[in-house]
């Protein structure tokens, strides 16, 4: 099984040589090239059994991640019906999306097990160091780490249902580049949610011990975002201590934050975070795209959620795909004066859309995968949960106030306190957080929080849908007003449990991967 190699950028991996695996480990300038190999694979999978251009969506972690995590919830709506099964939930076991979703996360899996065996046995050959060795794995473990967290999270229920006791998603870790790693690979069972976590959290300890403070590249990973990643994990854990453990490790300051790790700090707008095909000490983990390696129109994030028209320092180009929902435009949380109404907003026709993304046209956004102001959000939700309310504000207020107007600015006589505070940290994610992917994790983890989740019995709220007459019109959007008065929602609610579409909650595994491996045991609701 040969290796393709390609020149040093991270995204400039087109094809020169085919060379086999033996001889890619004996030169120390190839393994540099295979470790930024598995970063292509984050970026830039196939779709729709297309490897070339036109196939290329962004799966995983190129676009899709963020495209399908809000397309799941209801903040985003969906005015093309491009996302016709994700955004009604009337997923299949055999809908490209989950099928070329769960291909592409076990490719990068798969990739980085093989690139894993490769330096561990260039470094026993002494062709790399033990240190570059470890640094290279510490890479390689973070992103098979952040692709085991988007399967679990898609295909699983949420850990605080049953403590992790439920069916997981087959883990592997090791490579399949033989004919006995694969048949070993498909017979392999799905095990419990807690038995990924437990491996997930192992890989990223490697990868916050071993991984450089410091990358040699805009997009690789680092330090502190395998402490960042490890945050998050611990949230949808709802291990509030493991949350702050790490959080802490990010953060010092008592008004304005920064981390000692790798000098990470909110900068002064939300404007200023998003700046296109580059980062900012706001980002902790970002996937690079360019002009000529990118998810293309029909997947990139500029296109997704971009205007269709320009405007200074918002964007062109875009197809304005997931619009911006009244649902949350319209929230009583949401202040009217907000900037990231006036500078991250803007009207497109019927609808309100991002300007997140600056570049509809050609799709170079690098996609946020975590930026700096998640960890403090992170950290001040589980500090609210744990009665640790001063300082739960304090990390709530960084993020806010630079956006919100003074007068909306919370004081000790307005600051909301215990379940009110918590509450305000989960609605502060919903307005910070859109067009960002982040929403389907937070649904997911909440389904079973009595006090908060988002639809009364957990599960998914109900959408108001662009293919739905009446759903949405410039008149559905109106600060302040709530959820639109008189309008039925396109889409239904998704009871977590007890309803006889309950079942829609959690993707289904594809057919073609349950037909070859008895022990795949599918979700309920969807046969084999």
């Amino acid at each position: 099984m040969g290796l393709v190699l390609g020149a040093c950028n991270v995204l400039d991996y087109t094809q020169q040589d085919a060379i086999s695996e033996t001889v890619v480990y004996t030169d120390a300038a190839r393994i540099a090239l295979a470790v930024t190999g598995v970063y292509d694979a984050a970026q830039s999978g196939y779709y729709n059994g297309n490897n070339a251009t036109a196939g290329v969506r962004g799966y995983p972690f190129g676009a899709a991640s963020t495209d399908l995590g809000d397309a799941r919830g209801e903040d985003v709506t969906d005015i093309a019906n491009f996302f016709g099964v994700v955004y009604p939930n009337t997923i299949s076991n055999s809908s490209p999306n989950i099928v070329y979703m769960w291909a592409n996360l076990f490719t990068l899996v798969n990739k980085a097990n093989v690139t894993i065996a490769g330096i561990k046995q260039a470094q026993a050959a002494n062709v790399i160091t033990a240190s570059q060795e470890a640094a290279y794995e510490g890479e390689l473990r973070y992103l098979r780490a952040l692709a085991y967290m988007e399967l679990v999270i898609n295909w699983s229920k949420p850990y605080t249902d049953g403590n992790g006791a439920n069916p997981g998603v087959p883990f592997r870790d090791t490579p399949v580049n033989t004919t006995a790693g694969i048949t070993s690979a498909g017979d392999v069972a799905r095990g419990t949610v807690a038995n990924v976590y437990e491996k997930m959290l192992a890989d990223l300890d490697f990868a916050g011990t071993n991984i450089p403070t410091t990358a040699t590249g805009k997009t690789r990973a680092t330090r502190g975002a395998a402490i960042a990643l490890k945050q998050r994990l611990n949230l949808y854990k709802g291990d509030w201590a493991g949350v702050i453990r790490e959080g802490n490790k990010l953060i010092s300051g008592t008004a304005t934050f920064t981390s000692p790790i790798g000098g990470y700090a909110l900068v002064g707008t939300q404007r200023a975070a998003f700046v296109g095909s580059g980062v900012t000490t706001e980002s902790i983990f970002s996937i690079e795209n360019s002009s000529t390696d990118n998810a293309s129109t029909n997947g990139g994030i500029g296109s997704v959620f971009g205007n269709t028209t320009t405007v200074a320092n918002g964007g062109a180009g875009g197809r304005a795909l997931l619009a911006i929902s009244p649902l949350l435009y319209n929230a009583p949380f949401f202040t009217c004066n907000d900037l990231r109404r006036t500078q991250m907003m803007q009207v497109d026709g019927a609808r309100y859309v991002s300007r997140k993304y600056l570049d509809g046209a050609t799709n170079t956004d690098f996609n946020p995968i975590i930026r700096y102001a998640e960890v403090l959000l992170n950290q001040a939700e589980a500090l609210a949960r744990t009665g640790q309310g001063t300082q739960a504000l304090a990390l709530l207020n960084a993020v806010r106030n630079r956006s919100v107007a003074a007068a909306d600015q919370y004081t000790a006589a307005t600051a909301p306190t215990g379940d009110a505070l918590t509450q305000a940290i989960l609605n502060e994610r919903r307005i910070e957080f859109v067009a960002e992917g982040l929403r389907w994790g937070d649904i997911s983890r909440l389904a079973t929080d009595t006090k908060f989740a988002p639809y009364p019995s957990g599960g998914i709220p109900a959408k108001l849908w662009g293919q739905t007459a009446g759903n949405i019109s410039l008149a559905r959007y109106s600060c302040g007003t709530g959820v639109p008065a008189g309008v039925k929602p396109g889409v239904d609610a998704v009871p977590y449990a007890g309803s006889p579409t309950s079942y829609l909650f959690l993707w289904p595994i594809p057919v073609a991967e349950t037909q070859i491996n008895s022990k795949l045991e599918q979700n309920p609701g969807y046969g084999r």
